[in-house]
């Protein structure tokens, strides 16, 4: 195939998955390729990061156009991300973005490709995600599903939706006071509780990450976000060697498959709440987490 859509490459400092990762991308022709990285955080880290970025360069050996944006410095997760999206999206009007510690299938970036041409003037989607962390019993009939929230461990999106990004939510303190997320959640207690500590520790700085204002700015806008029948992508970056994932668990490491074309389409855009609770559950609200959230909420924190 010869896709056009351009794959945007986030890596730091782990090498070990690139070899297979660029067979994939020589496999399918991709012609447009954009390489993000953050400077080291140390001087320990310093060659592990050169070293990654010269293994990337050297194994996209096809024809194809690459445009890096390496930085001298360590920005963090969130500035990182910021600057390095905006960066794509001065050049391009949608693009599927992958982290060096993701393992995709295949039939990913066609998955991808053909979506973001579809919904391109549907200002209602906000991004269309390769993950999948369902029960086999939450299951859907069509290829994919519409839900709430966006997941990032390989996904894509359009310039149209990264212009209403705001990394600092700025305007949280409004929505908090108007009871938004009340009017948003009325019978989910431990869910509107959850994402007001997320977005008051993001507001105050307190948490060094982006991918939660991107949730932020879906359930703001009502957004819908697209999420395949079947894994597309495998995480195998956790460990203590992993930046935020120490631990395996439910949504870690599982297995990416095949999506099988042509896709069959959902003939409404709707949420699947089934779905979203069981994530709501599985990714946001652990045992310990509602007590937590709980406490913080009888004395008034929250």
């Amino acid at each position: 195939m010869n896709m056009q859509t351009p794959v945007v490459l986030f890596i730091y400092k782990r090498a070990s998955n690139l070899k297979a990762f660029c067979k994939i991308l020589k496999n399918l022709d991709i012609k447009n390729i954009y390489i993000v990285s953050d400077g080291a955080k140390s001087i320990e880290y310093r060659v592990r990061v050169e070293k990654t970025r010269r293994e990337l360069e050297s194994l996209i050996n096809w024809s194809c156009n690459v445009q890096k944006n390496y930085s001298d410095i360590n920005l963090g997760l969130k500035e990182r991300f910021r600057t390095g999206i905006n960066w794509v999206f001065e050049h391009t009007d949608r693009a599927i973005f992958i982290e060096d510690d993701c393992i995709p299938d295949p039939s990913f970036f066609t998955y991808c490709d053909e979506l973001l041409e579809k919904y391109k003037d549907d200002k209602r989607i906000i991004s269309i995600t390769g993950n999948n962390f369902q029960p086999r019993k939450n299951q859907v009939k069509d290829s994919y599903y519409f839900s709430r929230y966006p997941h990032v461990w390989g996904w894509a999106t359009w310039k149209r939706v990264w212009d209403q990004y705001d990394s600092d939510i700025v305007d949280w303190p409004k929505l908090r006071s108007s009871g938004w997320l009340d009017k948003l959640f009325p019978d989910r207690f431990f869910t509107r509780k959850f994402w007001t500590y997320i977005f008051d520790r993001l507001h105050s700085e307190k948490i060094n990450t982006w991918d939660y204002q991107l949730t932020y700015l879906s359930l703001k806008n009502s957004g819908f976000n697209i999420v395949p029948s079947v894994n597309l992508v495998s995480n195998v970056g956790y460990g203590d060697d992993a930046t935020n994932i120490k631990q395996k668990n439910k949504t870690i490491a599982v297995p990416a498959k095949k999506i099988t074309f042509p896709l069959k389409h959902p003939k409404n855009v709707v949420y699947n709440d089934r779905a979203d609770k069981y994530i709501e559950e599985l990714v946001y609200l652990n045992p310990l987490g509602k007590v937590s959230l709980f406490i913080k909420s009888l004395l008034g924190i929250l």
